[in-house]
């Protein structure tokens, strides 16, 4: 489906019929059904994880589960992982970042209505053998046995144990502590695989050495007696995750961001996904021209053939995308108020119409604006209550409060 003016006319009209008159993030549901067909046949057979900082909503991640048929989420924030554990009581979650462990005491505080099956849910991830030692001392503390996977930095830079001293002293701090802690796995991202430089023909050279290096810790793994088919070996994301066909060591893959396909992932590889997630915000006003403070005397031809226009909020990690052409102003500046945009003198619209922003990422963005509007068949057919970012201590969710909303 074309993004032209028939589209974004139509989801105009979506949006009017609806009532709204703010700035909302909207889901096109064939789009995201689409997308998560075409990821689900590059992932197989590998188990596919939905990542919910990328898609923070109960009712997002169940539509792509769905249609995927995937069950397991890895989660990067413990007010998250709550969510996520209630609103999907048949998943693994594998935590996505080494959290402090006092967020894992948090998480369970949380869940203790059903501590076993917590415990049995979640997988810990832990980098070195201080964190190991936080984790050992808060499962001892609260009674329990949690499970953990140790993260390995196969050229990401970004942390994880980095060299095979290090990790094989956090694998024999784990394995010592199998009073508290119990060895499930490993995670290693290869998300710089993706950013290797085409020009240079080195993302295959990238991502045979990030499996290399893989595969070596997994060979010290084994060298323990423990199993590779008994593992949950994780990694990969949405930049990479068709790079693992059956020569990979992953059994279990990660993948968020592409199924909204944001403009970050314009990249090779996932060129048959389609953006399917939009900012829209109301253009409050139009006018001839474009005007700067202070620069009033310009002459109109500095400006070419353009206007002006004002939307609702702004400065958002996003990039315009319709009108055709839309654009902001460097010398105005950004505003989180009104933003000033310029357009062509030919474009079609006027203050009372909508403006649409493509998201550079779905992290952090598509929690912006409230409850997700889903766009299906021609109207905002439901709403998506976003995740919240706080969990105060000791609330319970009502049940049914993370469900999706009929328009």
């Amino acid at each position: 489906m074309t993004l032209d003016a028939t589209y974004f006319g139509a989801l105009s009209h979506a949006l009017d019929a609806a009532g709204e008159c703010s700035p909302r993030l909207v889901v096109d549901a064939a789009r995201l059904d689409a997308n998560a067909r075409k990821i689900a046949d590059g992932a197989a057979p590998k188990n596919l994880r939905l990542v919910d900082k990328s898609l923070p909503a109960a009712g997002l991640l169940r539509r792509i589960a769905a249609v995927t048929g995937a069950q397991d989420v890895m989660s990067f924030h413990w007010p998250y992982m709550i969510q996520t554990a209630q609103s999907f009581p048949d998943a693994v979650i594998l935590a996505g970042k080494p959290l402090p462990a006092a967020a894992a005491r948090k998480v369970l505080a949380a869940l203790s209505d059903h501590m076993d099956d917590a415990v049995r849910r979640i997988v810990w991830l832990v980098d070195s053998e201080a964190r190991v030692r936080d984790y050992a001392a808060a499962a001892r503390a609260l009674g329990v046995r949690l499970s953990v996977s140790i993260e390995i930095d196969i050229g990401m830079r970004r942390g994880g144990a980095a060299d095979m001293k290090a990790f094989r002293g956090a694998l024999q701090s784990v394995l010592d502590a199998s009073d508290a802690l119990k060895f499930v796995g490993l995670m290693g991202y290869d998300a710089h695989v993706a950013k290797a430089g085409k020009a240079l023909r080195r993302p295959a050279a990238a991502h045979n050495k990030a499996v290399a290096r893989y595969r070596a810790f997994l060979d010290s793994v084994t060298a323990h007696g423990l199993r590779a088919d008994d593992l949950m070996l994780n990694g990969a994301g949405s930049p990479t995750f068709g790079l693992h066909d059956e020569t990979s060591p992953l059994n279990d893959v990660s993948i968020g961001s592409a199924f909204a396909k944001p403009s970050d992932f314009d990249l090779p590889g996932l060129e048959e996904l389609e953006p399917a997630a939009f900012i829209a915000t109301p253009i409050l006003k139009r006018s001839a021209g474009v005007r700067i403070p202070y620069l009033e005397w310009a002459p109109a031809w500095l400006f070419g053939a353009r206007d002006t226009l004002f939307v609702y909020s702004g400065r958002w990690m996003a990039a315009p995308v319709w009108p055709e052409g839309m654009a902001e102003s460097k010398l105005y500046g950004l505003s989180s108020n009104q933003q000033m945009m310029t357009i062509p003198k030919s474009a079609p619209v006027n203050a009372g119409d909508w403006a649409f922003l493509r998201p550079t990422q779905s992290e952090a963005v598509l929690a912006q604006f409230g409850d997700i509007r889903v766009y299906e068949d021609g109207r905002i057919a439901e709403r998506w209550p976003v995740y919240r970012e706080e969990i105060a201590e000791g609330e319970r969710l009502p049940k049914g409060a993370l469900e999706a909303q009929a328009s």
